[in-house]
């Protein structure tokens, strides 16, 4: 691949991060992209199918990452009441990881939750959290013949666990929150929801 063509693709990623960073994916244009990127609208569909095609080139392989990271932390293997402590203590710790993740690609991270509206990303804080209300529901029901309470956890106190702490990262991400504070914040709010549920388990 040439120099040339490596350069004008890197120009209009450029280009367009800061375009859907200030103004949005709904409002950018192809045309104001290659505008700001000192390209023609023929040279932009060399290298990109459509805006959506553009804004997942920015993204994608980032959040297929955290992604693939998120679902590491989520196996599941309950053998005794131990492990099911352990794996909650697992599952909201290592959000520290995630965490971590995020403030590393802060770029990535900011155009999925500020500047997604109109892309097939626009959902993902639901997305995520409706995922780790499901692996929550297959850990509760391989742990349920070693809980005393088991009746005392339904499916909406399991999404008011996994919302508290999704959003106490993401949002506090977005606030400006600095990565040491964000993880000493979640981290309560984890030990919070830890808490909850070994009392409503009886464990």
């Amino acid at each position: 691949m040439s120099y040339d063509y490596e350069k004008t693709h890197q120009m209009i990623l450029e280009s367009a991060l800061n375009t859907f960073k200030e103004i949005g994916f709904r409002n950018a244009s192809i045309r104001n992209i290659c505008r700001d990127a000192g390209v023609t609208n023929g040279a932009f569909y060399a290298h990109f199918e459509s805006k959506d095609d553009l804004f997942a080139a920015l993204v994608s392989e980032k959040l297929n990452v955290f992604n693939e990271t998120y679902q590491e932390m989520s196996d599941i293997n309950i053998q005794s009441v131990d492990d099911i402590i352990r794996m909650f203590d697992m599952s909201y710790s290592s959000i520290e990881t995630l965490i971590h993740y995020v403030y590393s690609e802060r770029d990535v991270f900011t155009l999925i939750l500020k500047s997604s509206d109109g892309t097939s990303y626009e959902h993902f804080i639901s997305d995520l959290i409706n995922e780790e209300c499901k692996n929550t529901m297959i850990f509760l029901e391989s742990a349920k013949k070693f809980m005393k309470r088991p009746e005392n956890i339904s499916e909406r106190i399991i999404r008011m666990g996994a919302s508290m702490v999704i959003n106490s990262m993401l949002d506090a991400f977005l606030e400006g929150v600095s990565e040491e504070d964000n993880i000493r914040e979640t981290k309560i709010a984890s030990d919070f929801c830890i808490a909850g549920y070994k009392e409503l388990l009886g464990l």
